[in-house]
C-alpha cells in the first residue's frame, strides 16, 4: 500500500471514529479490517499528528499546578480551587469544602472506615456542603479522631462527626475525651478506659482519614472550645520548631514530630499511624497555613490535598 493510501485510509478510520463516532467493530465491519488493524490505525493517527485531541479546560481549574504538585510533593492528587473573595478566609474555606463534599460523594467506598478530625471549620464546610443519600449506607463507620468534650467542646466535636455519619447511614464512634489532657499521666489514664479504649482500637480499621492542617497558633475555633495547649507549651513547641499540626500533634517544617509519644497529653491519633491510612484527605487553605501544609507533605502525611489558588501557588514557590 502506498504512502497516501495507507494516510488515506488511516484518515477515514479516524473520521468514523471520532467525528461520527462509531465504534472499533462497527468499523472493523464497514471496511472490512480486522478490529487490531483499526485499533493500530487510531493509535498511528495520534501519534503522526493526523488526529490532535485538545481538552477545553473550563475557566477556574489549574490542572498543569496540580500536576506541578504531585510531582513536586509525591503525593496522589491535588485539587486547587479558587475561592471568590481569596484573601477571605470564609471564602476560602467554604471553596474547599465544596470541592471535597464532591470529592467525597464521588470517591467514596461503601467498605470504606472513615476517620474525621472533629476540630476543623474546613471540614465542618466540607460537612455542610454534601447531600444526604437517602436509604443507601455509604461507608462502613465515622470515628472521632481527635477527643472534645467539655462544656464548649462536646457539642462542636460531637455534632460535626454524627452529622457527617448520618449523611452516610452509617453509625459514628465520638471519642469520649478532652483533646488536651492536662498531663502525661492523665492522658496514660484516659486511653486505659474501656469506652476510650474501644474508639482507639478503631482507628486501625480507618482507610480514609479526612483532616484539617492547623498552625502553631490555635485557630479561633480551638480557642473558642478551649481544646489547645497553654501559652506555654505553645512556646515549647515553638522552640522544637513546630510549623503546624494534625489533630494537636504537631510537626516541624520537615514534617518530623516534634514531641515524642511519651511528651504528648493529646488523645488523637499519632502522626505514625496517620501516616499508615491509605489515604488521607487534607483540607487547608490560606496564605498563613503554607509552611503548615508544606510540613504535612513533606512528613508523608497526605495522599490527597485540597487547598486554594494562592496557597497552592505558594507551595509551588
Amino acid at each position: 500500500m502506498s504512502q497516501i493510501e495507507e494516510q488515506r485510509l488511516m484518515s477515514k478510520i479516524a473520521s468514523l471514529y471520532y467525528e461520527e463516532g462509531l465504534k472499533q467493530s462497527e468499523i472493523s465491519t464497514r471496511l472490512d479490517l480486522s478490529q487490531s488493524f483499526i485499533s493500530r490505525a487510531l493509535r498511528r493517527a495520534l501519534q503522526e499528528g493526523v488526529v490532535k485531541i485538545t481538552v477545553m479546560r473550563p475557566q477556574g481549574l489549574h490542572l498543569e499546578l496540580e500536576s506541578r504538585l504531585q510531582s513536586l510533593y509525591g503525593i496522589r492528587q491535588v485539587i486547587v480551587v479558587e475561592a471568590t473573595e481569596p484573601d477571605n478566609e470564609e471564602s476560602i474555606k467554604q471553596a474547599i469544602g465544596s470541592a471535597a463534599a464532591h470529592y467525597l460523594e464521588t470517591s467514596l467506598s461503601t467498605q470504606d472506615h472513615i476517620g474525621i478530625s472533629s476540630w476543623s471549620s474546613t471540614i465542618r464546610a466540607m460537612v455542610s456542603h454534601m447531600h444526604p443519600q437517602p436509604g443507601k449506607q455509604s461507608a462502613q463507620e465515622v470515628v472521632q479522631l481527635l477527643g472534645g468534650v467539655g462544656n464548649k467542646g462536646a457539642f462542636e466535636a460531637t455534632l460535626l462527626t454524627q452529622r457527617l455519619a448520618t449523611l452516610l447511614n452509617c453509625p459514628a464512634f465520638l471519642l469520649p475525651s478532652q483533646s488536651i489532657e492536662q498531663s502525661v499521666e492523665s492522658k496514660q489514664r484516659i486511653v486505659e478506659m474501656e469506652e476510650v479504649k474501644e474508639v482507639l482500637q478503631r482507628f486501625d480499621s480507618i482507610t480514609l482519614a479526612i483532616v484539617g492542617i492547623g498552625e502553631l497558633e490555635p485557630s479561633q475555633l480551638l480557642r473558642n472550645s478551649g481544646n489547645y495547649y497553654t501559652e506555654d507549651m505553645l512556646r515549647v513547641l515553638a522552640e522544637r520548631g513546630a510549623v503546624g499540626d494534625i489533630c494537636l500533634r504537631y510537626f516541624d517544617a520537615q514534617g518530623k514530630p516534634v514531641l515524642e509519644e511519651d511528651e504528648e497529653f493529646v488523645v488523637s491519633m499519632g502522626l505514625p499511624k496517620l501516616r499508615s491510612i491509605n489515604r488521607v484527605l487534607g483540607l487547608a487553605g490560606g496564605v498563613r497555613k503554607v509552611q503548615a501544609i508544606r510540613g504535612a507533605l513533606l512528613g508523608g502525611y497526605l495522599d490527597v490535598l485540597i487547598t486554594d489558588l494562592v496557597t497552592a501557588r505558594g507551595l509551588a514557590g
